[in-house]
């Protein structure tokens, strides 16, 4: 009789404790990630690249340059929304001058961020951002379909000797098979946008009288790796 009423008192108990704690669940910030895709006049992100090609029955192909992307002026588009010009100029070295090489377009709007590349248009974020939010990332282009993730919020980065507190990944893909690896991400930091970006795109051995089948020898595809190493607001 004792151990009943005991039961009873500690139910009793419990559902007024969850009775008391009556606090609204905090709602979703629909702008929250936005500051990771920064769209202004004059702000530039430059960037040390190495990209390594790989042909079949010759040595690597290793080409390093530095890029940099500096958004231009706004524009309206024939459906009337705002993007932005993306002036991209590369150079051999830091002793070189910088020479225009395209224009790439940007935009953003409450609910996701546009990245437009030689005229194919890639949704690089959504809004609210959020770690485990998935989303088709050639939503608006005619490409299969590739499932974005992001995977982190908040990560320490360190690049080029430089930290970045804060940093938002996005897994864009990441298929390893005996044949090949397919690996996609990028990294953001608040304020300034795109820091980082690795593609590896490879197909490995298969020639059984080599003995490299299952060994993760790359015989052909290219492997580019892009890092920060300045940013800012050029005033002219």
């Amino acid at each position: 009789m004792f151990r009943f009423k005991f039961i009873i008192a500690s139910a009793a108990m419990g559902l007024s404790l969850a009775a008391c704690d009556t606090r609204p669940l905090e709602p979703l910030n629909p702008q929250e990630g936005t500051e990771y895709f920064p769209l202004e006049k004059g702000r530039f992100v430059s960037y040390n690249v190495r990209q390594t090609n790989y042909r079949l029955n010759q040595p690597p192909e290793v080409i390093t340059f530095q890029l940099k992307e500096v958004i231009s002026e706004p524009y309206t588009t024939p459906a009337g929304d705002e993007a932005w010009r993306l002036v991209r100029y590369r150079r051999a070295n830091g002793r070189e001058n910088w020479e225009i090489i395209n224009v790439w377009t940007v935009r953003k709007t409450p609910a996701f961020a546009m990245r437009t590349e030689e005229n194919v248009p890639f949704l690089r974020l959504v809004f609210p951002a959020r770690v485990g939010v998935t989303w088709n990332g050639n939503q608006y282009n005619t490409l299969s379909r590739e499932n974005y993730r992001i995977t982190d919020i908040g990560t320490r980065r360190v690049f080029d000797g430089r930290p970045y507190n804060e940093t938002l990944t996005v897994l864009q893909r990441n298929d390893s098979t005996l044949v090949g690896k397919d690996k996609r991400m990028e990294v953001y930091a608040p304020n300034i946008g795109l820091i980082y970006r690795i593609s590896e795109q490879v197909a490995y051995c298969q020639d059984r009288t080599q003995t490299c089948v299952g060994r993760a020898i790359i015989e052909s595809g290219t492997i580019i790796e892009q890092r920060i190493f300045d940013s800012g607001i050029e005033r002219n």
